[in-house]
């Protein structure tokens, strides 16, 4: 053999076994069974249905998972509102009634004190949460807050200044 095949096959063996990092592990005996289809699905159940369902069974609540539930909770919450008040705008008139802003306002104005406070809760709250969070992401987006202690240092001050900026706009 030439001396350019040999090399040929040395790059050849080379490759391969770099390519593959399993031929540097031993290889060892596994045992398998033949199945029908049936047997196979059956098989397959039976391990599925010992699995957890979901994550909550198995990690303990964190203020990551929990705020990241809480975002995508708020911006729900907030989207149906904005879209039940715009079909409300559009179908009012439909069906005779007057859903405007003075007609809003006016309902809102004669509610009780305590009404109008959980009112305003229920719109300040989701807002300022979902938005000082979303400022959160941005921040993760740019690469910052990346690390254990300064995401946690970042979720603790979107929870202060979510605290501080509702109760501003409920002050108002």
């Amino acid at each position: 053999m030439n001396r350019l095949a040999q090399q040929s096959m040395t790059h050849q063996l080379v490759k391969r076994t770099f390519a593959r990092p399993a031929a540097f592990v031993p290889a060892r005996a596994v045992q398998t069974q033949v199945m029908t289809k049936d047997e196979g699905y059956t098989y397959l159940n039976e391990h599925r249905a010992r699995r957890p369902s979901s994550p909550w069974h198995i990690y303990q609540p964190q203020l990551t998972s929990v705020s990241s539930i809480a975002n995508r909770a708020t911006g729900v919450t907030l989207s149906a509102a904005i879209y039940a008040l715009f079909f409300g705008h559009v179908a009012a008139p439909l069906v005779g009634a007057e859903l405007d802003s003075a007609t809003l306002l006016e309902a809102f104005a004669a509610l009780p004190g305590w009404t109008q406070f959980l009112a305003k809760f229920a719109v300040a709250f989701p807002a300022s949460y979902h938005t000082l969070n979303g400022f959160r992401h941005l921040g993760w987006d740019m690469g910052y807050f990346l690390q254990l202690k300064s995401s946690y240092m970042a979720g603790y001050v979107v929870l202060g200044a979510t605290a501080v900026s509702t109760a501003a706009i409920l002050a108002l």
